[in-house]
């Protein structure tokens, strides 16, 4: 929460103003300065206007303040000729220039009412307060109309400043002598309270306001309005444009008394705040409309109902749907991908530094940044980099340093000169003449490294021509994806700058795989727990093995647990995702882990073919993956790679509407303790252990099932660790007096 409402407003002579707005009477320093430094580092290299609006009593403070600010570049980092315009509001919400401290800036009544119009539109996006129901699914109302989407204005009523900025946005309607105010929803009474209460401050006058809700259509027989002149009703929103119609037949009440805060109707009654269809632009026409039951377009597409009551959400029972992976899964852009990187030792997992878990590190040694690889750099080079680039600034690490040097030697191989390359620590260090810069990165995940790189080069480089160049994005179906190009391309009045990849992979945005990390506690705990009966070296020295391996970065084969001969999980020939030939014994674990990885983030994302994407997931609508895919693949890695590269919630059968696919992977993995030495059961060690981590989880009695395996004829590490596919603590208060069972 913050003392300050901030937004972006825009107009032809100052592209890019940023609005701070507050309702407080005393000046809150910190939240001031916060706003403005994440402005800064959000890509933009400055807005070209600071505009703050505060109330009429806090404008001397507030003067002060700022004046006092703008002499410490630590307190206020925006350059000297940035316009810093001071407004103040009254008690009717009009709002004024009050001084103009610094730069140039001609502020009108129209623009005030642009500025508070661009305000409460960013609110209403950013809460998104138009609710879209998912795929295959539309509203059914307390009255049971039915809509796919409808208007929700307590969203908009989060925050505090948020409430603050539309108490500022309502103030013109109040009436000097209002005692008395209709709500239809109680969720927009802290709104009336606020606004009220800031009228009253501004004022110097006590105001003692009645609140009541008449609970929409269904209660408007409860309005019994006794004087108009002290008495309103606000409407939260409307769609239809019905509910005010109505309130003014049974109150008589005039148009200024009835007042609607957001509509979204073509012909609205009464005194309508925010006109809100600029918000429903990318809404197809009918999913604001109601219908009847037996009219609804949606129910006849066979469209499923969520039904809601007042501010609350009761959701219908969620439908679960198995997903199969199918060849057409592996796009053509990952299969070309794959065919370069494959077999090179491309793929790690490395562990994090601030969090725990790994995350999968392509290392570009020898892919890209090999020497038969420069055709995809020049040709990037040729396309992107601006002939004017006189500086080239590489991102932390080796690979984007490597990189940097072939896009300088690219560079200058097109008869231009040579870019200084400079050094991440000393951006603003430059001996040639600065005309334009490339930051390069080997490969970028969440881009925090360019949005650095654009913060340092903000101030030697201003809005001269910038081009990101990056190896590898490992994240460009990333929701993030957006907005990042958005930020760093931004360059207010100027040419946008350019973001440009060599190659791009879909891999989990957070990039944060937290099976290994799960294995290494059950590895622990095993350890520890381990009966004397199964405590021989052999089973010992692989757990100490193991555990040595998931402390440190995960490189070439160590990816998987081992069959129960301790060899590693390998590729056969044929695997359905990648194109052409390959010699089995050069491909790696992570190779096929980073391919599947790939391609079920892949179908957790929406595509341009199809809104809805194959493992969604909602409320109302759960995908696992099916259990086929377990049969279908019968390589030991590549089932063990959807193991380790699916979501828990994508391998939860437990449920009864699963109980066939618990049933059929119960199954499949007594089958593969039966014949643990042959190939079908080369990775049941994988599927315990998932099992046993909750990675996975199956019914109860498919538990029991695999549990109650004769432990006789299991190598004794199988038989240590298969008690923990159904209990967390089996080996407690037990007695060490089983069988004892053979090497």
């Amino acid at each position: 929460m913050s003392a300050f409402y901030h937004f972006h407003w825009t107009r032809d002579e100052h592209a890019d103003c940023l609005v701070l707005m507050t309702t407080l009477a005393d000046f809150v320093q910190h939240d001031f300065m916060e706003i403005v430094d994440q402005d800064l580092i959000s890509g933009n290299p400055y807005p070209e206007a600071l505009i703050v609006i505060v109330p009429a009593d806090a404008a001397q403070e507030m003067k002060s303040a700022l004046t006092g600010m703008m002499g410490s570049e630590a307190l206020l980092r925006l350059p000297n000729d940035t316009a810093i315009v001071l407004a103040t509001f009254d008690e009717r919400g009009k709002i004024v220039v009050s001084d103009v401290l610094q730069g140039e800036l001609t502020l009108g009544s129209e623009d005030f009412t642009a500025i508070v119009r661009a305000g409460t539109l960013y609110l209403v996006k950013s809460r998104e307060a138009v609710l879209e129901a998912p795929p295959g699914h539309h509203f059914v109302h307390p009255k049971r109309k039915h809509s796919r989407a409808f208007f929700r204005t307590a969203n908009a009523l989060i925050q505090g400043e948020e409430i603050g900025f539309l108490a500022l946005v309502l103030l013109p309607y109040l009436g000097e002598a209002d005692e008395k105010v209709w709500v239809d929803s109680s969720s927009i009474a802290a709104l009336v309270y606020a606004a009220y209460a800031l009228k009253g401050r501004l004022t110097k006058k006590i105001t003692c306001i009645q609140i009541q809700s008449f609970l929409s259509y269904e209660g408007v027989d409860r309005l019994q309005v006794q004087d108009p002149s002290k008495e309103l009703v606000l409407i939260s929103a409307t769609a239809s444009g019905s509910l005010p119609e109505i309130v003014a037949r049974k109150t008589r009440l005039p148009e200024d008394r009835i007042i609607t805060l957001f509509s979204t109707s073509k012909q609205p009654s009464g005194t309508v705040v925010f006109d809100a269809r600029e918000t429903i632009r990318g809404l197809e026409p009918l999913m604001l409309e109601t219908f009847d039951a037996t009219q609804c377009p949606w129910c006849r597409d066979g469209s499923r109902l969520i039904t809601f009551v007042g501010d609350q959400f009761l959701a219908d029972a969620a439908v679960v749907l198995p997903y199969t992976i199918v060849e057409t899964a592996a796009s053509p852009a990952l299969r070309a991908i794959m065919q370069k990187y494959r077999a090179h030792k491309a793929f790690s997992l490395r562990l994090h530094r601030e969090r725990p878990g790994h995350g999968l590190f392509v290392d570009l040694q020898y892919t890209l940044l090999a020497e038969n690889n420069r055709a995809a750099i020049r040709k990037m080079v040729q396309r992107n980099i601006p002939a004017s680039t006189s500086h080239i600034l590489p991102t932390e690490g080796k690979d984007s340093e490597q990189l940097a040097a072939i896009v300088a030697d690219e560079i200058e191989a097109l008869g231009l000169p040579r870019p200084e390359i400079l050094s991440s620590s000393s951006t603003g260090v430059a001996t040639k003449d600065r005309r334009g810069v490339v930051i390069v990165a080997a490969t970028i995940g969440s881009g925090q490294s360019f949005q650095d790189a654009s913060r340092d080069l903000r101030t030697p480089f201003k809005n001269l021509p910038r081009t990101y160049f990056a190896g590898v994005n490992k994240h460009s179906l990333a929701e993030y994806q957006g907005t990042l190009l958005k930020d760093l391309e931004h360059n207010n009045r100027e040419h946008k700058h350019i973001f440009c990849v060599v190659d791009a992979m879909t891999l989990p945005h957070e990039n944060q795989f937290s099976s290994w990390e799960k294995e290494l506690t059950f590895w622990r705990k095993v350890k520890a727990d381990l009966p004397e009966r199964y405590k021989t070296s052999k089973v010992v020295s692989f757990i100490e093995r193991r555990i040595r391996i998931l402390l440190r970065d995960i490189v070439e084969n160590d990816f998987f647990l081992t069959n129960t001969a301790e060899l590693q999980l390998e590729l056969r020939p044929s695997f359905a995702f990648w194109d052409s030939a390959y010699d089995t014994k050069t491909i790696k674990q992570g190779d096929v882990f980073a391919t599947i990885a790939s391609i079920l983030e892949s179908r957790r994302k929406p595509s341009k073919a199809k809104s809805s994407p194959d493992l969604a997931q909602s409320p109302f609508h759960l995908t696992i993956l099916s259990s086929e895919n377990f049969t279908r693949f019968n390589d030991g890695i590549i089932q063990a790679s959807l193991l380790r590269a699916a979501f828990p919630h994508e391998l939860s059968y437990a449920h009864t509407t699963t109980a066939n696919h618990s049933a059929k992977i119960g199954h499949l993995i007594l089958k593969m303790l039966e014949r643990h030495a042959e190939n079908q059961g080369e990775a049941v060690l994988e599927f315990l252990v998932a099992l046993a981590t909750r990675q996975m989880t199956l019914a109860t009695v498919d538990l029991e099932r695999i549990v109650s395996f004769p432990k006789n004829k299991l190598p004794k590490l199988l038989a240590a660790v298969l008690p923990y596919v159904l209990e967390d603590e089996p080996y407690a208060e037990t007695a060490d007096s089983e069988t004892e069972v053979p090497a």
